[in-house]
């Protein structure tokens, strides 16, 4: 009765014991034992289950015996992922060329067979957290078997957390790798650096015996673009420095290692976008960073002073961000609105939204609307859609977070009301689009590869770009060929939209206070001069010399009210816009067909 048998879901079985005798289901193709976490045995009969395509048994963290010897021909995804018990993987019997992805994450097998090799088309190999993979008999290297070169087509290779001491130095010369992980494969970072952490980098400077000759050279591995070097034990020049020649790197995880400062050949990685250095307490400086990241993360670099920015635009990216959880250092020496400024000068709206997480009690001045609350609602000025000098808006909360045992988010969310919404609203008339408009719903989280309490305040700061609040321009709407009356009316009536800002956090995330500012290209000339009296003064208080500014009127709601008078007098100085003058043109007409 199971020979038509193709697909068979046990999961979450949790009274499973057994898994039976597959011998009259020769026809499987799919297996999910996923879950049955009371399953101790599986019938030797799965190994030669010749259709079967898919095994999971992902979290059958009872499971001890599996078959000794498989020879699935068209298996193409084995997962034991979190099989805490199992000790040993089976013997190949032939090629399985089929099988592409391999999943022994979280289990206990002490060796691979040296009939791993048969899988040559393996594409994905995870051992993360294969704490007692130390040694094979007759391998070359102290973790893998000698036959592992044989998988040429190999893309992912996640050895997290094993014991191994070092990479296998063929390792380096799979050709195809893309991701590639050594995260913990030094054991934990060294007692030292988180008590005596000016001992360490009198130690590491004095050091003879560089780490670095573990690594091998990396340009066999043109292909990489994701590497995890974290918790490494990595100290000053032990970052290879040919890691610069990876031209498709895209991601780079430094964190939890012990360098003072990392080499400046990073810059040279033109692909790369997320450079992850969270929990390096020895770092003090960042060299300028490539013109290609997106994502800085920096949490719990409690050394860490200064952070160059990159100082030529390059392709444009849709976002970028620079995270500084409980980096105090780096707070007294710059300013969340100072990279803020160093962002907008180099990349302008190239990039649509940017944001900054760093320490900071105190909302700037800069920041001409506040509000000792979670949200704000501000009018938008009317003329703004328009105004050529408009970049976008710029908004800031201060928050702290005290529990790190959940993984929460800090949101965001910016909400248009726009004026026709309100009016419709109001005359109960059937608009099309007249809803609120949500522009952005996103945030931050909190707690992600951070396990320290944000005990202290925090800034967060946020700017997003004029294109992610109008998509097009309020002149664009008026010069439609097919503009209705009604719509034209609606042009002329003089009420702002209004934008309305909140951020929120469930549990432990407290949003304290906010504020929001309207930014202008003028706005980065002033933000330059602030930064020349932070410079010529570099103990004054950054907010108070904002707040010398907002008393001499130059920035702040003065500046807005003076550059709508600009605006209006440039206006009245030559002809009216085409889009407008055809707005007249049809009212002057519609009078005239009334009398």
């Amino acid at each position: 009765p199971l020979y038509k048998l193709k697909v068979l879901n046990l999961e979450g079985s949790k009274n499973l014991i057994k898994a039976p005798d597959f011998t009259t289901a020769p026809n499987l193709e799919i297996l999910v034992l996923e879950g049955c976490t009371r399953l101790i045995y599986v019938h030797p009969s799965v190994g030669v289950l010749t259709r079967l395509k898919l095994l999971n048994l992902r979290g059958c963290k009872s499971l001890r015996s599996f078959p000794t010897k498989i020879g699935m021909e068209s298996l193409e995804k084995l997962i034991l992922s979190d099989c805490s018990k199992l000790q040993s993987f089976p013997e190949i019997d032939g090629k399985m060329e089929c099988l592409l992805r391999l999943y022994l994450d979280g289990t206990s097998i002490q060796q691979l067979p040296s009939s791993i090799g048969n899988l040559s088309n393996l594409l994905l190999l995870n051992l993360e957290d294969c704490r007692n993979l130390v040694s094979l008999p007759g391998s070359i290297v102290e973790s893998l078997p000698e036959n592992l070169q044989q998988v040429k087509f190999l893309e992912e290779l996640d050895l997290s957390e094993t014991s191994m001491t070092k990479p296998p130095p063929f390792i380096f010369q799979f050709k195809n790798l893309k991701v590639l992980s050594f995260n913990g494969i030094k054991g934990p970072p060294s007692k030292l650096q988180k008590y005596l952490p000016s001992l360490l980098k009198v130690i590491q400077r004095g050091r003879t015996n560089s780490m670095a000759l573990m690594f091998p050279s990396l340009l066999g591995l043109s292909l990489l673009t994701r590497l995890n070097l974290s918790d490494c034990n990595l100290c000053e020049g032990d970052i290879p420095r040919d890691i610069s020649r990876l031209s498709c790197l895209e991601e780079l995880d430094l964190g939890g290692n012990n360098f003072i400062t990392i080499p400046s050949c990073l810059t040279q990685i033109s692909k790369l976008e997320f450079l992850r250095l969270s929990n390096c307490r020895a770092l003090e400086s960042l060299p300028e960073l490539p013109t290609s990241i997106e994502g800085v993360t920096l949490n719990g670099c409690t050394s860490l002073e200064m952070v160059a920015y990159p100082s030529k635009v390059c392709n444009s990216k849709y976002s970028a961000d620079i995270v500084g959880v409980n980096c105090f250092r780096l707070a007294e020496n710059i300013n969340a609105l100072t990279l803020l400024r160093k962002h907008l000068k180099v990349f302008g709206n190239s990039r649509k939204l940017f944001d900054v997480v760093i320490p900071g009690s105190e909302i700037p001045e800069w920041f001409s609307q506040q509000r000792g609350e979670s949200w704000i609602k501000i009018d938008l000025p009317l003329e703004v859609r328009n105004d050529s000098q408009w970049m976008g808006v710029a908004l800031c909360c201060i928050f702290v977070s005290d529990d790190t045992s959940r993984n929460e988010h800090l949101i965001c969310r910016a909400v248009i009301h726009d004026r026709y919404s309100r009016q419709a609203n109001r005359t109960q008339s059937n608009f099309q689009g007249r809803n609120p408009r949500e522009v952005i719903r996103s945030g931050w989280n909190v707690n992600r590869h951070f396990e320290q309490p944000v005990m202290k305040d925090h800034i967060f700061v946020r700017y997003f770009s004029r294109g992610m609040l109008y998509l097009i321009s309020l002149e664009d709407k008026c010069d439609e060929r097919e503009t209705n009356n009604l719509w034209i009316t609606d042009c002329l009536e003089q009420e702002c939209d209004q934008l309305e800002l909140s951020f929120t956090g469930p549990y432990s995330v407290n949003a304290k206070k906010c504020g929001v500012r309207i930014v202008y290209k003028r706005d980065l000339e002033e933000m330059e001069q602030i930064k020349e009296l932070h410079s010529s003064q570099c103990c004054a208080n950054f907010e108070d010399i904002q707040q010398h500014f907002a008393d001499d009127g130059s920035i702040g709601n003065c500046s807005l009210k003076k550059r709508k008078r600009n605006i209006y007098e440039v206006m009245d100085e030559g002809p009216p816009p085409k889009s407008m003058q055809n707005i007249f043109n049809s009212i002057i007409g519609r009078l005239g067909k009334k009398h």
